[in-house]
């Protein structure tokens, strides 16, 4: 029955395109009326839009759109493009020794193979090294695919038709040729969602063989045709990529980047640099371009006071307009309001410059939100882009997606304040948004629902709703006691004129003393308070874009909970094996065994559904049976009971006191007891005892050159210099010393250790 109602409403939309004489330009007035198609548009399962798609991003002939469209030129484009990606598919399918599944092959398997191919087996060989070995694109191409597939398996992951094998087989194979049919732009994260929608809908709309009975439409059954799924959703992908595709260029590319045909170089495979008037010119991909123009001269033009607060926060406008470009705002709206938006957007604008406009219209509905806010908040509104209720819609207004593609069409014809004007009046009359700017940011209820975190800026000064604070932390660290006095004497402090000097003073004062009363008191200072930016992400990971990656600190934070979850696993396991190896014939209670038993296999199930789900928090209490949570209770509570105990018993006595040593007097005294003049030195001891080093040679090592056998004659000894006033006091301190010289120590007739 639905096959049959879903035939009905095919049948009638081509009636309606094809043999109701209604022109090409009539077809897409009615797309904008939201009249073209006559079931329901509130899913993503509308017949026939992958038929309207065909016809719209279809090229046009000149004086075409002031004629009926006609169904025998629309199939012999997409019978051309059908041929075209059979070909494709074939000749890339194929490995350079003919074999379809070489890259299921071993190596020694390809070079097998290769052996019989004729020609240079130093060429043509898959072990090859040659820059020219075919083989080396065909690896290229199985490594691209590999990266194709990983996007393509995480795409909508809420759809289950996209979780499907022969889906994603299809899909990567898409995006693979195309990637190789453009070279210059490749494969880029992303484009698997602009694949993705196209190819529901031409599945969704596929007709069999024999379901069309009438011959009337038998051009619809070719239109439509099961069997080429594929190749037109590959048609429509690059026609929709022939717009997008700027937005995902990152390089030069042309005779700008081959430096062999450029004039301005005589090297060969070096790269350059466009030289403007200015000197050097370096090169700006066409996104940035793109934002940068959308920020700076659409908004300014039609909205001068919007643009204005989002200058003075600092917002980059390639943080959300790289994503609104390239995705063509499936991420900021539902997918059934995205495919709205897609339907006007494809009737109005093949080329897609129209989505640039589109961009301004959003930025204008929101504005009540990014005037008043700072920067994390005006950052909030955009990532998370708030869509009305369905509870606010008036009956008999537009949907709010088609009304925001009538909105880009009104700012394209007359981009000026005016126009800007009439469409926040639009807005309050036909979805409820107030004229007013608020004072402070409001929250709508759909915002509230979807913000994980809000980011409130306490400390941020406003002047006419206009945030002068730029900072970009998220969150504000935690205030403590003296923090908070301080705020607060500042701000009653500046609003007056003349007591500014005396506060100020005051706070220096309060900061100065009231660390070390927080101290006494156990308060954290705010000396410890967090300066940095806290690693917290400014939005949850279900909205972030699929090529952007984790952060540490969720690598950290995922890997932590990893550590903890084996750690909960394998005591669990430990208790599972000792409860399973119990014998019941050796213990009189039996039926306590095989309920244990019975929990230990319970316990193992689980153990076995969180690895297979690859749960990070499983429920501790389901990991062992009653006796045992009840044993570990009882001996955590065991444990508790003793430190308590332990530290209720513990008397902290007062610390002794410590003599103080005079380390000047010391090093006084080690310069004192050395000799000046040749004479006996003290014993060990004796030094030790006076603070003197025992480790020095001359301490403890006895020579002969002091001995009364080897005595020079005085005669012939250096003539002692004249006395001084230091030599004579150390002199006289040495002659107050009672230790009396050793008489075995030996003579320092060089005065070495004066």
């Amino acid at each position: 029955m639905e096959k049959d109602s879903h035939l009905e409403l095919l049948q009638e939309l081509y009636d309606r395109l094809f043999t109701s004489g209604n022109t090409l330009s009539k077809c897409k007035d009615l797309t904008i009326a939201e009249r073209l198609y006559a079931g329901p548009t509130d899913t993503i399962a509308v017949a026939g839009r992958s038929l309207a798609w065909k016809l719209f991003l279809e090229n046009e002939e000149p004086l075409q759109s002031s004629l009926p469209p006609r169904p025998s030129s629309l199939l012999r484009s997409l019978q051309n493009s059908r041929n075209g990606y059979t070909f494709l598919l074939e000749e890339k399918s194929r490995a350079p020794d003919g074999s379809k599944h070489a890259k299921q092959s071993s190596l020694q398997t390809l070079q097998a193979t290769s052996l019989n191919i004729p020609g240079n087996l130093d060429l043509v060989n898959p072990l090859s090294l040659h820059n020219e070995n075919p083989w080396n694109e065909w690896f290229a191409g199985v490594e691209l695919r590999k990266v194709i597939s990983q996007d393509v398996e995480r795409t909508f992951p809420e759809i289950s038709f996209f979780r499907e094998i022969d889906v994603q087989t299809e899909l990567t194979n898409i995006l693979f040729l195309y990637s190789v049919q453009n070279p210059s732009v490749g494969y880029r994260q992303g484009m698997h969602e602009l694949l993705a929608p196209l190819y529901y809908a031409v599945h969704y709309d596929a007709v069999s063989e024999n379901d069309i009975q009438n011959p009337h439409y038998k051009d619809l059954e070719e239109l439509c045709s099961a069997k080429f799924i594929a190749a037109d959703a590959w048609g429509l992908f690059k026609l929709v990529m022939n717009g997008v595709s700027k937005w995902y260029e990152w390089r030069e590319t042309g005779s700008e980047r081959n430096s062999a045909t450029n004039p301005l170089t005589p090297f060969p495979n070096h790269g350059t640099i466009a030289i403007g008037q200015n000197g050097v010119r370096p090169y700006v991909a066409p996104i940035v371009q793109a934002c940068n123009h959308i920020q700076s001269t659409l908004l300014q033009a039609c909205d001068p006071v919007l643009w204005q607060h989002i200058q003075k926060a600092g917002i980059e406008p390639q943080i959300y307009g790289i994503r609104w470009l390239r995705l063509l705002f499936t991420r900021e709206f539902s997918m059934p309001d995205a495919l709205m938006l897609w339907d006007c957007l494809f009737a109005c604008d093949a080329n897609l410059d129209l989505a640039q406009w589109v961009c301004v219209a959003m930025l204008i509905r929101i504005r009540n939100e990014i005037i008043p806010s700072d920067y994390s908040g005006q950052l909030t509104t955009l990532l998370r882009y708030p869509s009305p209720l369905p509870s606010n819609k008036i009956e008999g207004t537009p949907h709010h997606a088609v009304l925001l593609l009538r909105q880009a069409l009104a700012l394209q014809m007359s981009p000026n304040p005016a126009t800007g004007s009439s469409i926040v009046m639009e807005n309050r009359s036909l979805l409820g948004i107030p004229v007013d700017v608020p004072l402070t940011p409001s929250i709508s209820p759909a915002r509230r629902n979807r913000a994980v975190r809000q980011t409130p800026s306490s400390s941020s000064q406003t002047e006419g709703g206009i945030s002068r604070s730029h900072s970009r932390q998220p969150s504000a660290p935690p205030v403590g006691i003296s923090e908070l006095i301080t705020r607060g004497l500042v701000e009653r402090g500046e609003s007056f004129q003349g007591i500014n000097k005396t506060l100020m003073n005051a706070v220096t004062e309060i900061r100065r003393n009231i660390p070390e009363l927080a101290a006494s008191l156990g308060v954290k200072s705010p000396n410890h308070q967090l300066t940095s930016f806290p690693l917290l992400d400014e939005r949850p990971v279900e909205e972030r874009p699929p090529w952007e990656p984790k952060t540490r600190f969720e690598v950290e934070k995922e890997a932590a909970q990893i550590r903890i979850r084996d750690k909960h696993l394998g005591e669990s396991l430990a208790w599972i094996v000792d409860a399973l190896l119990q014998d019941e014939s050796s213990d009189q209670d039996k039926e306590r065994i095989k309920m244990k038993k019975r929990e230990a296999l319970e316990s193992l199930s689980y153990v076995r559904d969180v690895l297979m789900t690859n749960e990070m928090s499983p429920d501790v209490d389901r990991l062992v049976g009653e006796e045992e949570k009840a044993r570990r209770k009882h001996m955590a509570q065991k444990e508790s009971d003793v430190l308590q105990a332990a530290n209720a018993s513990v008397v902290v006595a007062p610390p002794a006191r410590v003599p103080v040593t005079d380390t000047h007097h010391q090093s006084n005294v080690r310069r004192i007891e050395r000799p000046h003049s040749p004479g006996s030195l003290p014993s060990a001891p004796s030094m030790a005892s006076k603070g003197l080093d025992t480790r020095a040679p001359w301490n403890y090592t006895r020579s002969s050159f002091g001995s009364p056998a080897s005595t020079i004659p005085s005669a012939l000894m250096p003539r002692p210099p004249p006395p001084t006033s230091t030599s004579l006091r150390r002199e006289n301190r040495k002659s107050r010393d009672q230790t009396p010289p050793r008489k075995d120590s030996y003579q320092d007739p060089l005065g070495a250790l004066r």
